[in-house]
């Protein structure tokens, strides 16, 4: 079976994670698995989607085109597989409270177009998988978690706190706003424990009354760096676009038994599992006693973290999503 994913760049992380991470697996369950970048121009994507007749399916990684692109891309493919991981559908409004903000006539539009075209859907999480539903049924509908390489991280086992506790964040400086939104509740934290906020990024941001460090974002020691957290943060607005998050930071906190506190928005409930694998906080308030009971109870860090290696193993490795993605392709 040859397969092709078409992703947007090899920089963009969900083209990463959801395509080009999975890749040797399904080739070493006999997939010929291939991935290609989609070209900017019209005419550079035409000529591309014109010579993929020879594959046995075409994933679409996220991407919402044109019509005469995406029409040429449907006659010229045996099966098109459509994979997205975050809430396209929407204007990427976060945080605002106002619902209006989130609309969009023509996101809405090549988003349905899209999915009722599709020969099979696959959605990271069961938000977004409920909004492909009403277009697409049950029966061309598939959720496969975002995922890490669990067998190749090598996880946190010594709870003792450092010497300077470190509460960590990794994410984009897109994504610096939901760091933003919880730093009232950082700073109250650090009315009563000493700790360092260490922000692992693209760019730096500073929170008055926090003490805050910087460390430029690799992709090869990501995860060692991420292990020598203290505890993990994933803080989250509560509004329609957050709420399709596919909770990747927070499973990668998880992946290298970090304990963790997060929104509990979206998928990010999920992983958390009532608080087995990660304490979830609704509020300043939530945030802060979170916080700090992790600071002061080494027991409770183990055990979350512990819960949280056991739950990627199982759940959110690239193993789980291979098997997942074996099934869906051989499937007729």
């Amino acid at each position: 079976m040859r397969v092709l994913f078409l992703i947007k760049s090899e920089y963009t992380p969900s083209s990463r994670i959801r395509a080009a991470d999975i890749l040797p697996l399904l080739r070493t369950n006999g997939i010929d698995a291939g991935i290609k970048i989609i070209p900017a121009g019209t005419w550079a994507k035409l000529k591309l989607f014109s010579g993929l007749s020879s594959y046995d399916a075409v994933v679409l990684q996220k991407r919402l085109l044109k019509l005469p692109e995406f029409m040429l891309l449907k006659t010229r493919v045996k099966r098109l597989i459509f994979d997205f991981d975050d809430a396209i559908y929407l204007r990427n409004a976060s945080p605002s409270q106002i619902s209006a903000d989130y609309k969009s006539f023509t996101r809405k539009r090549l988003f349905a177009r899209t999915i009722r075209n599709s020969d099979m859907v696959v959605a990271a999480n069961s938000v977004l998988a409920s909004a492909a539903e009403p277009l697409c049924g049950k029966e061309r509908l598939r959720i496969i978690p975002s995922t890490v390489n669990a067998s190749a991280i090598k996880p946190k086992d010594n709870y003792a706190i450092s010497s300077t506790p470190v509460i960590g964040w990794t994410g984009t400086k897109s994504t610096l706003r939901y760091l933003e939104f919880i730093a009232p509740a950082l700073r109250k934290t650090a009315l009563s424990h000493d700790f360092i906020l260490r922000i692992i990024a693209d760019k730096n941001i500073e929170i008055p009354g926090v003490k805050t460090e910087f460390v430029k974002w690799e992709l090869e020691d990501q995860y060692e760096r991420i292990k020598n957290f203290d505890i993990g943060i994933m803080p989250l607005s509560s509004d329609p676009f957050s709420e399709g998050k596919a909770a990747y930071k927070l499973i990668q906190y998880m992946a290298c038994a970090v304990p963790s506190v997060c929104s509990p928005v979206g998928m990010n409930a999920e992983a958390a599992d009532n608080g087995k694998c990660a304490i979830c906080a609704s509020s300043e308030d939530e945030f802060t006693d979170a916080l700090c009971r992790l600071l002061e109870d080494e027991s409770l860090r183990s055990r979350l973290g512990r819960n949280a290696r056991k739950a990627v193993e199982e759940k959110y490795s690239l193993e789980a999503a291979s098997k997942l993605w074996l099934e869906l392709l051989n499937a007729e």
